[in-house]
């Protein structure tokens, strides 16, 4: 009968060449690399390409630009809920963004856009009402 002395290789006893090293000890790779939590998770898996088909063609977008399609185009079917978010995402982007008018322009021109953007933001007078700087005939 052997005792537990007797052999070299076995339970509690790897060969020789797979032992730690003096002055190796744990996993020299470490653990496996997770995510820091659901934020950086989620935009890796919107940053990911897919192909989509729309009619006869196929075009690659991210799995973000393919949400925010399906989204727009549930809005525009008639989705209200839908339709206030997108509103109030371009809302929050034209305050973010920097005023893009140039300024080389000629009275007429500036006149123009200044009408245009009134029109845009609901500023403008209504048809039938007079512009406050008008004068009564």
């Amino acid at each position: 009968m052997t005792t537990k002395t007797d052999y070299e290789i076995g339970y509690g006893r790897p060969p020789k060449h797979a032992r730690w090293k003096k002055g190796q000890s744990g996993n020299p790779g470490g653990p496996r690399k997770r995510p820091e939590g659901l934020g950086p998770l989620v935009a890796a898996l919107l940053a990911q390409p897919v192909v989509v088909r729309r009619g006869k063609t196929t075009k690659r977008m991210t799995r973000l630009e393919q949400l925010l399609h399906r989204l727009l185009e549930k809005a525009i079917a008639g989705d209200p809920r839908l339709m206030k978010m997108a509103l109030d995402e371009v809302r929050r982007d034209e305050a973010r963004a920097p005023e893009a008018v140039p300024t080389d322009l000629d009275a007429a021109d500036a006149e123009v856009l200044a009408a245009l953007f009134a029109r845009l933001t609901g500023n403008a007078a209504r048809p039938g009402e007079r512009e406050p700087d008008e004068a009564a005939p």
